[in-house]
């Protein structure tokens, strides 16, 4: 039966592009508060026509569509996404954001372009080809769907309550999973056991008792009176040792993430798979901070990235000058938690260092913060996951976690159960102009999703529940 739903899946090839296409189509940007409430209803109709049962629930901020199909089935499984987007005003698109254009794009082959393709309506859509692949082979899905989507891109406000809220129907399902195009663009496949979290904050200085001008004063002043710039800068500079290579602040790491023999062994193996100036030419940039590749891969998965997203103070204007001290300087900031780590905790942290390294006026202003979460190499999921990447002719490269941030602790540790992520397929350019995604790799996306369910239904590994559990 399987065979028959991947043939289908396959052959259907041109449903799954214009679904795609239809769901970047539909604008869904955070930022602009623009088209979010008709994407959420999108989806959920579209559950409610392949014979689920689709509802779009009032968030926080955007709505969550929420979905099931239940067939009966000894088993349950969790797919996760997200329908919202990043803006697309930039000048350099060569065709329009949300028009989808399919076309030869450099030197990827056939793509779709438009916003959204990556990040991740391609993976929702595939996820969608995948269910209706089931239903146009007359096969009953073999396990039973709760779908999640949500709008994550001014930081997931709406999940966490949303999981809360319905956490025991959450715990019908036996595992999660977050599909995303993770390949190469060379066809070669890249499996996950893991992600990073995210958490977006703001580091402010402002005139005040320790000095600085009460407005805004000429910047030959500066002798003698304190600029509230130059205080941010000695305080940002005092969290990371001269080379940029580590955090010095104690505490920062919380609990940590130990690396265990298996995660050493994938990153000696990725050392030697992978070419570090492909990487580097992928990435445009010449050189990694690190003096070895493989140490550059040890931080790239086990350490937390503390990032400066950019700074404002005072003024800079474009073949022009004007000489100030300023009343305020504002560092916008992300860092990506991992295991080990908390929101609270890192904030509790950077709150100890800067007082105790003279720099007590710095605030800390937490926008929003959620966690990843990974799983070891040999468990039941995992050997799952990477035995339909085998079923499809993959040899994937398996990274111990991706620096991508995804809310993955909510289901591992809120409902309590594993969490996958990944399938073929390569797309990107997600935050900026052109985003795509090969309609290759799109093509071989649905049929893996196919049989990673398939295999999910029937994995001999996954401990038993009993029924008071359910």
């Amino acid at each position: 039966m399987l065979e028959k739903v991947v043939d289908v899946a396959e052959t259907e090839f041109e449903r799954h592009v214009t679904r795609l296409q239809r769901y970047i189509r539909q604008p869904s940007v955070s930022a602009e508060k623009r088209g979010n409430e008709e994407m959420a209803a999108m989806l959920a109709a579209d559950i409610d026509a392949l014979g689920g049962v689709g509802k779009v629930v009032p968030g926080v901020d955007f709505p969550i569509v929420y979905g099931r199909f239940d067939v009966g089935a000894e088993r349950t499984v969790l797919i996760h996404g997200m329908y919202d987007t990043q803006i697309a005003g930039e000048p350099e698109w060569v065709v329009d954001p949300f028009e989808a254009v399919r076309m030869d794009f450099e030197d990827f082959g056939e793509c779709i372009v438009g916003r959204g393709a990556e990040d991740t309506k391609g993976p929702i859509a595939a996820t969608f080809g995948m269910i209706e692949s089931y239903k146009l082979a007359d096969v009953p899905l073999p396990v039973n769907l709760i779908l999640l989507f949500e709008a994550s891109e001014l930081g997931s406000a709406s999940l966490p309550p949303f999981v809360e809220a319905h956490v025991e129907e959450l715990r019908d399902a036996d595992v999660a999973y977050w599909p995303w195009h993770s390949g190469h663009a060379n066809g070669e496949a890249v499996a996950w056991l893991g992600c990073k979290g995210l958490m977006f904050f703001d580091l402010t200085v402002r005139s005040d008792a320790w000095g600085g001008p009460s407005q805004e004063i000429h910047g030959m002043q500066t002798g003698w009176i304190g600029n509230p710039a130059h205080r941010l800068v000695q305080a940002l500079a005092s969290l990371r040792t001269p080379d940029d290579l580590k955090m010095t602040v104690d505490g920062y790491y919380g609990a940590g993430d130990p690396m265990t023999e298996d995660d050493r062994m994938l990153i000696k193996r990725l050392a030697q798979r992978l070419d570090p100036k492909t990487i580097l030419k992928n990435l445009g940039a010449q050189r990694f901070k690190q003096d070895s590749f493989e140490a550059a891969l040890t931080e790239h998965c086990f350490g937390s990235e503390f990032n400066i997203d950019g700074i404002r103070a005072g003024h800079v204007i474009e073949d022009g000058h004007k000489v100030n001290i300023c009343q305020e300087a504002v560092a916008s900031m992300d860092l990506r938690p991992l295991p080990g780590m908390s929101v609270e905790q890192v904030t509790a942290a950077l709150r100890r260092h800067f007082d105790s390294h003279g720099f007590p006026e710095v605030e800390i202003k937490v926008k929003s913060g959620y966690l990843g979460g990974r799983l070891p190499l040999r468990h039941w999921a995992v050997q799952e996951l990477l035995g339909a990447y085998g079923d499809c002719g993959f040899d994937p490269e398996i990274w111990p976690r991706t620096a991508t941030a995804i809310g993955a602790d909510l289901f591992m540790n809120t409902v309590g159960i594993p969490w996958l992520a990944s399938c073929p397929g390569h797309a990107g350019r997600k935050h900026g102009p052109n985003e795509y995604v090969q309609l290759s790799g799109f093509g071989k996306a649905v049929p893996f999703i196919c049989r990673l369910i398939w295999r999910l239904a029937h994995a001999k590994g996954m401990p038993p529940r009993v029924a008071s559990e359910r």
